[in-house]
C-alpha cells in the first residue's frame, strides 16, 4: 500500500513540474496577444484586452524577422544534415571497423566532450579568416575574409560534434555482428554494407542526432554573432535583440517573435519525438 502511495505522490510532483514549466510558455502567448500600453500596465494579466493579433503581422512587416527566420533555418537544417551524414560514419567506423588504436581514438573522441566550446571560438574563428581560395584569400589565407560570414562558416565548425560521434557509435554496437559478417560473405562492399544494412537500422540514432544538431543551431546566439558582420546573414536569435535594442522595450512584439522563433523546434520534436527518445536511451548503453 505504501508503495502505491508513493507511485502516487511521485505521480502527482511530475504532473506539478510539467505545469510549472508550461507557465512560461504560456506566458509568452499570452504576453504575444497584448498591445505594448496594456503589456506595460498589465505585465502579469493572463486574459488580454484586447487581443492583439496583428502584432505577428508588425513582425514580419516592420521588422527583418523574415529573413532571420531564413537564415537559421539554412543555418541550422545544414549543421543537422552534415551532422547526420558524417557522424554515424565515424561511429560505425569506431563500433565495427577493427583496426589499430581504435579503443585510444575513441577515448580522444570522448574526451574532446570535455572541452568547453567557449576554448574553441578562438581557434575556429581564426581558421574561418584564413581559410584559402575563399572571400578574396589568396592561397596562403591572406587578404580576405575566408569563411566569415558566410552559410558555410556557421555550419562546418558545428556539424561534426564528439556527442554525434558517441552517440551513433552506441548505437551502432548494438547491431548483430552477424549481419554484418554475412554481407561481407555475399561480396557486399563495406560503403554498402553500411549504407544499405547498417544506416537503415540506425534511424533513431540518426534522427536524434539532426534533432540535436538543428537544435543546438537553432538556438545558438555565441556563434553566429562572433562570425556574421552584416545584418543579412544574421540569424533570428541575433535579430531578436531589435525589439529591445533600436525600438525600445517592445515586449509584446519580442514576444510574438520568440513564439515564432521556437515554432521549428516544437514542430521538429512532436514529428520525431518517437526516434528520439529510442535513440537518446542509446547513449547509456557504453561498452
Amino acid at each position: 500500500m505504501s508503495g502505491k502511495i508513493v507511485d502516487k505522490l511521485i505521480i502527482l510532483f511530475l504532473i506539478f513540474i510539467a505545469i510549472w514549466s508550461i507557465i512560461p510558455f504560456t506566458w509568452s502567448v499570452v504576453s504575444s496577444l497584448k498591445t505594448r500600453e496594456y503589456i506595460m500596465k498589465h505585465p502579469l494579466s493572463w486574459i488580454p484586452k484586447p487581443l492583439a493579433f496583428d502584432n505577428y503581422v508588425k513582425i514580419t512587416t516592420k521588422f527583418r524577422i523574415g529573413r532571420d527566420f531564413v537564415n537559421s533555418l539554412i543555418y541550422a537544417g545544414g549543421t543537422a544534415l552534415i551532422a547526420m551524414l558524417l557522424c554515424p560514419m565515424a561511429g560505425y567506423a569506431l563500433a565495427k571497423k577493427k583496426f589499430k588504436g581504435r579503443n585510444i581514438l575513441f577515448i580522444f573522441v570522448l574526451s574532446l566532450m570535455m572541452i568547453p566550446h567557449q576554448v574553441t571560438m578562438i581557434p575556429n574563428f581564426l581558421i574561418l579568416k584564413f581559410f584559402p581560395l575563399v572571400g578574396g584569400n589568396n592561397i596562403l589565407g591572406q587578404g580576405g575574409t575566408g569563411l566569415l560570414d558566410t552559410y558555410w562558416g556557421l555550419i562546418l565548425p558545428k556539424a561534426v560534434q564528439p556527442l554525434f560521434i558517441f552517440l551513433a557509435r552506441q548505437f551502432f554496437l548494438s547491431l548483430p555482428t552477424s549481419l554484418i559478417e554475412a554481407a561481407r560473405i555475399d561480396g557486399a562492399s563495406e560503403f554498402k554494407i553500411y549504407w544499405d544494412i547498417a544506416l537503415p537500422l540506425a534511424k533513431p540514432a540518426v534522427t536524434a542526432i539532426g534533432i540535436f544538431a538543428f537544435q543546438w543551431s537553432w538556438n545558438d546566439f555565441i556563434w553566429p554573432l562572433i562570425v556574421t558582420r552584416s545584418p543579412e546573414m544574421e540569424t533570428i536569435q541575433i535579430g531578436l535583440q531589435v525589439f529591445n535594442d533600436e525600438f525600445g522595450d517592445l515586449w509584446n512584439l519580442l514576444m510574438a517573435a520568440t513564439n515564432v522563433a521556437i515554432l521549428p523546434m516544437l514542430i521538429i520534436f512532436i514529428i520525431f519525438q518517437k526516434h528520439f527518445f529510442k535513440g537518446v536511451s542509446f547513449m547509456g548503453s557504453y561498452r
